[in-house]
């Protein structure tokens, strides 16, 4: 594999660790608004704190 390849694939890589964070984010946000709405302040609060860490 020559350095091209390999430069390619680590990028290939990124993006989908970037993509499936991006997904972790979407999904927790729609949890949380849906805690919200469901006055359901323990999970929202969890929730809360795994965005935290998706975010870091």
């Amino acid at each position: 594999m020559d350095s091209n390849q390999m430069g390619n694939s680590s990028l290939d890589i990124r993006k989908t660790k970037f993509t499936m964070l991006k997904e972790q984010q979407c999904t927790l946000n729609m949890r949380i608004r849906l805690a919200m709405q469901l006055h359901d302040t323990q999970t929202q609060a969890d929730l809360e704190v795994k965005l935290k860490e998706v975010l870091e």
